[in-house]
């Protein structure tokens, strides 16, 4: 389930010193306003819900925002 953008309650973060906001919900990403970033942001393997990286594959734990683009490396 997806849910907008617009309705949602964030939490104000901070990711690689730069502020951006999260939610523990799917967004739609056509709902996501014009000039902002979505990511999707997995969990830790330990199950300990603890934010560790920009990867929707697998262990979602929410989408955060940023209104710069974050470089995100390539996995090998």
């Amino acid at each position: 389930m997806t849910f907008n953008a617009m309705t949602e309650h964030y939490e104000k973060i901070t990711v690689c010193g730069k502020p951006a906001l999260f939610t523990s919900i799917r967004i739609k990403r056509d709902t996501i306003p014009d000039g902002l970033y979505a990511y999707d942001v997995r969990h830790d393997d330990e199950c300990r819900g603890i934010p560790c990286e920009i990867a929707p594959y697998y262990n979602r734990v929410g989408t955060g925002y940023g209104s710069q683009p974050y470089s995100i490396p390539t996995r090998t």
